[in-house]
């Protein structure tokens, strides 16, 4: 059974939407927990007459502890062997959820999926991310080449329960998808799949996270990305540099983005230290990139985010 954890605060205006995407689903054997987190408007209201009308559906009320508390909430009181996550500003494309619960339920060795989302800017720009047919029996390859931290969503994606076990969202941390899924792949004991079929819809929150983004933010999202990097420094070590410099070129931008809007302390450290050695050559990278990262290796990163910030 797949149970579809939706926490839920604040979001009277879209929550009918988002529910009806769900309901539309086809889905029979699911169970669909609505986590009203303390919302004050009228959501609580709208997840019983939801629960009341449909038997899928079951409203949990609790005290307001944020999106990983409710996630948390959720995973705990839902009984399927699968699971996945809908926020609930966002809305299902029609006929996604079944085709891709019949490919896990046909194919035990996935053990998470993930599929193509649509990002809506509430200006009348649509962009889908694009994410293509591909199967990944090594997560460091699933992590690296197909630069899943780029899209660390919790939402697009179904799990088996199993890859959840003594995992749990951060109380308290925001970018918490970032912290999660490199714990997640570890309790990956078969492949990750991702799939183009069907479409997560995306709305962009004006006074969301990623554009309000605070200093503690920012150290939150730095601090799951250098956890990442310090634990894989053996694995990284044993590839080719061009396999984790896209990576590194990531978390350097996250790094000079925060100490320029904020001065947040330089905790990143050079490529060739978590590398162990440095290549140049055959690396391909932009030649803006290329020159941070060398500028970095050289003079340090601390003193590249202060440069930069002068600019």
């Amino acid at each position: 059974m797949l149970s579809i954890i939706i926490p839920i605060y604040n979001v009277e205006q879209t929550l009918d939407r988002c529910l009806q995407s769900v309901a539309s689903q086809g889905l029979e054997d699911c169970e669909v927990i609505m986590v009203d987190d303390g919302s004050p408007d009228g959501c609580g209201e709208i997840c019983d007459r939801w629960a009341a009308k449909d038997r899928r559906f079951k409203a949990v009320h609790q005290r307001n502890g944020g999106l990983s508390a409710a996630r948390n909430t959720g995973i705990e009181q839902s009984v399927g062997d699968l699971l996945t996550f809908i926020d609930s500003d966002d809305y299902l494309a029609p006929d996604t959820l079944l085709p891709l619960l019949r490919r896990m339920e046909n194919d035990n060795d996935i053990d998470i999926l993930e599929y193509n989302v649509v990002k809506h800017d509430g200006k009348g720009v649509d962009k889908s991310l694009g994410i293509g047919e591909a199967e990944w029996h090594d997560v460091s390859d699933y992590w690296f080449r197909g630069h899943a931290y780029v899209h660390t969503y919790s939402w697009n994606k179904i799990y088996r329960r199993a890859v959840f076990s003594a995992v749990r969202f951060p109380v308290g941390k925001n970018f918490e998808d970032v912290h999660v899924l490199p714990l997640l792949l570890d309790n990956v004991k078969g492949k990750v799949v991702t799939t183009s079929h069907g479409a997560y819809h995306y709305i962009e929150n004006p006074k969301g996270i990623t554009q309000n983004a605070t200093n503690e933010d920012y150290q939150s999202l730095l601090d799951a990305h250098i956890s990442f990097l310090d634990s894989h420094c053996k694995e990284i070590n044993s590839r080719d540099l061009d396999f984790f410099a896209e990576y590194y070129a990531h978390v350097l931008n996250i790094q000079i983005t925060a100490f320029s809007r904020y001065g947040a302390a330089v905790r990143l450290r050079a490529m060739s230290d978590y590398a162990g050695r440095w290549r140049i050559r055959g690396v391909n990278l932009g030649t803006v990139t290329m020159m941070k990262i060398v500028f970095a290796r050289l003079f340090g990163v601390k003193l590249l985010c202060r440069l930069l910030k002068m600019l």
